[in-house]
């Protein structure tokens, strides 16, 4: 990590949080495990130009990490930082013996294009005129002496097991371009160290100080070291049932992570989510062009003293709904404040508002749960069904579909006038205003967890039956903020 987390990455943290609840709220048990990757040239380079030593730097950057998380209402159960000696080098050292024993490593002589930005050597496929594709930099031409993985040991075996869905790939369509990459340049062994005079800040080879280990070889064994590597709750934690990549770093994770579990006797990851990329206002995110979103005074600005999930939750939903979370999205301030208004205060908010301050002014108890489970079984069962084909967008627009409805009931039944002229109709409006609005808050509790806590003190608690509306203190998404930018 050699920059403060920015919007990006705060898309892929909010979606495995999102899913890590969703699971809880099933009674699964869930182990979450986030974290940093604080090795690499680049990394040294970022704290050479801050002026900071290397280590003091990551720190900073580990820290502003961890305050987003805790800002967004991440709720893991781990973070790992793979500068930390004692949690996680132990796990490097035990993974590099083992290939090392295993006849997986050896050493040989390097020549190739290696950007740094990626902290990877490029393939011909991954650059063009002399540049990275992705960073739009010129590679460096490098030849040195490295040790070596047996990746084309293992590239069949991968290959077989990612075409057979015993690696589930989500999207779908994301295996088509990982079963692309196994070519005969893409199983080629590749390089798992550098040397130290090129790179200073890492974790070094086992008995060959002189060599630095690849950072990726370090990064990918966080999975592992952050779930107790080597600890009897390990055996509990792994296989990881899921695990969230970008689509940048999808062939480390599906080629040599995989390849390397096998050379260890380890089970492999039952699938892998990967998410695209947030451009911003329609240009890549970059500190140059001054187009940094930080998520942290995003949901500050969006929050206030009445009401401070509100900022927290707007862009946690923004995110979720605006982005669709397989492929590429966009962020913009105007988008940003279309969905505030259109969907959170006007949607959401005023439904929730106007049905609490009729419901308690006509001081109707009204029971819950009598209406047919097929009223609102298929809705149920698209969102699950979103949530496990990892779109959460569309879990989420099931829940707005309802939304829409309601806000439609209220106004075609008079709702306001109808408690003073058919107490009958009014009743039962309110109680299918009550069923929708307690499907809408389940659906919500692992995106808006905040949002959703509140709404169901409208409704009189979580686990209750019997609903007594309470019209809510303060808006859930009040007007009248500061501005966005």
């Amino acid at each position: 990590m050699n920059a403060r987390v920015h919007i990006g990455h705060a898309l892929e943290v909010a979606q495995a949080d999102a899913i890590a609840r969703f699971w809880r709220l099933q009674g699964e048990k869930v182990f979450f495990l986030t974290g940093t990757d604080e090795h690499g040239k680049k990394i040294q380079e970022a704290a050479q130009k801050a002026g900071k030593d290397t280590a003091e730097f990551v720190d900073e950057m580990a820290e502003y990490y961890k305050k987003v998380c805790d800002t967004l209402g991440i709720s893991y159960d781990n973070l790992i930082r793979t500068s930390d000696q004692e949690k996680h080098w132990p796990a490097v050292f035990a993974v590099w013996r083992k290939l090392l024993e295993n006849g997986d490593i050896y050493k040989g002589s390097y020549e190739g294009y290696y950007c740094i930005g990626c902290e990877a050597f490029l393939r011909e496929a991954e650059m063009a005129d002399g540049n990275c594709v992705i960073h739009k930099k010129p590679v460096q031409k490098v030849s040195e002496e490295n040790y070596f993985f047996r990746f084309s040991k293992y590239a069949k075996e991968v290959e077989r097991l990612v075409r057979e869905d015993v690696i589930k790939i989500l999207p779908v369509w994301r295996k088509a371009e990982i079963l692309n990459l196994f070519s005969d340049e893409g199983t080629r062994d590749v390089s798992f160290s550098r040397p130290k005079e090129t790179v200073g800040w890492g974790i070094p080879v086992p008995d060959d100080p002189g060599q630095m280990i690849y950072v990726w070889v370090d990064a990918l064994v966080n999975y592992i070291s952050g779930a107790g590597y080597g600890k009897p709750e390990f055996e509990e934690r792994w296989p990881a049932d899921i695990q969230i990549i970008g689509k940048d770093i999808a062939r480390f994770h599906l080629m040599i992570w995989p390849a390397m579990l096998l050379s260890q006797g380890l089970e492999l990851p039952k699938a892998v989510y990967i998410h695209g990329h947030i451009s911003v206002e329609g240009e890549k995110i970059s500190k140059s062009l001054g187009n940094v979103v930080d998520p942290i005074e995003l949901v500050e600005k969006y929050g206030s003293a009445g009401s401070p999930q509100a900022g927290k939750d707007a862009v946690r939903y923004f995110l979720l709904r605006e982005i669709p979370s397989g492929g590429d999205g966009d962020f913009s301030y105007a988008r940003f404040e279309e969905r505030y208004t259109a969907d959170l205060q006007n949607g959401l908010g005023n439904l929730v508002s106007r049905v609490a301050a009729v419901g308690e002014k006509a001081g109707f108890t009204i029971e819950i749960g009598n209406f047919p489970e097929n009223e609102r079984k298929s809705d149920f069962e698209n969102y699950k069904k979103a949530i496990d084909n990892f779109e959460l967008h569309k879990a989420l627009e099931v829940a707005w579909k309802i939304v829409d409805e309601s806000n439609k009931l209220v106004d075609e039944s008079r709702l306001w006038e109808i408690t003073r002229t058919d107490e009958q109709k009014a009743r039962e409006t309110l109680e299918r205003l009550a069923e929708n609005i307690h499907a809408i808050v389940s659906m919500l509790l692992p995106f808006m967890p905040d949002t959703a806590e509140k709404i169901f003190r409208v409704l009189g608690g979580k686990e209750t039956k019997t609903v007594r509306f309470k019209k809510p203190e303060q808006p859930l998404f009040p007007r009248g903020r500061a501005s966005a930018r």
